[in-house]
């Protein structure tokens, strides 16, 4: 187990990768085209695996001026949304952005969670982290929780995605956890054939794929109209 200086450097690492991968403008975009389809408003929607909330608040501050929208960030690690419901306390849009953000303590893998929560959940550099098994059980989750839409952004396991790993992780972080944890990401990453498989065994089929810099793939289903 992590340190918690070291559990904190590596998030510091990680929003600068998101920031440079615009990450945050990937989502809000694939959040905005899936918007025409809910009626209702405010839509609500979840990151999946927050880590320290860079993300959610990236899609709030690019969504809520034009969408009305709450987002609620989930994570497993209790650092982890310690450090996220910090950075937006601290965020300077805080007090001026429409719509709600809310980060809580939830693990994806707990029975009991609840159904049709939220009307678009997506996840981003998190399903990675999982064999075929539990990839499967993490995308039926999201499918449970959601009225309307799932998103999947994640890495490709690409020879150049790995490259970029190993550089970029080198330039932007000094933490020794996210030189490791980048290009080994990568190698445990799923092809696009692959997550489309793994995606088919969790009941969510028919979705939208498209990929994107940096060597990364964006997945997204319709669950209803």
């Amino acid at each position: 187990m992590l340190d918690k200086l070291e559990h904190q450097r590596a998030l510091a690492g990680l929003r600068r990768v998101n920031r440079l991968c615009s990450t945050g403008r990937w989502i809000a975009q694939a959040i905005q085209n899936c918007s025409i389809k809910i009626p209702d408003r405010p839509i609500e929607i979840l990151d999946l695996g927050c880590g320290s909330g860079d993300v959610a608040i990236d899609v709030l501050r690019r969504l809520s001026p034009k969408i009305p929208c709450n987002v609620t960030g989930w994570d497993m690690s209790l650092l982890a949304i310690e450090d996220a419901s910090s950075q937006w306390l601290s965020h300077p849009l805080n007090k001026s952005l429409p719509g709600r953000l809310q980060f809580e303590r939830q693990n994806i893998f707990e029975p009991g969670l609840p159904h049709d929560k939220f009307d678009i959940v997506y996840c981003c550099l998190f399903l990675h982290h999982f064999d075929d098994e539990s990839a499967v059980i993490v995308l039926r989750n999201m499918k449970s929780l959601s009225r309307h839409f799932v998103i999947v952004d994640d890495l490709r396991r690409t020879t150049l995605g790995w490259w970029l790993a190993k550089i970029g992780c080198h330039l932007l972080s000094r933490s020794p956890v996210v030189h490791f944890d980048g290009p080994q990401s990568v190698r445990a990453a799923f092809s696009v054939d692959e997550a489309i498989q793994i995606s088919g065994r969790a009941d969510l089929i028919n979705g939208t794929m498209t990929t994107h810099w940096p060597q990364r793939f964006l997945h997204c289903w319709e669950i209803s109209c």
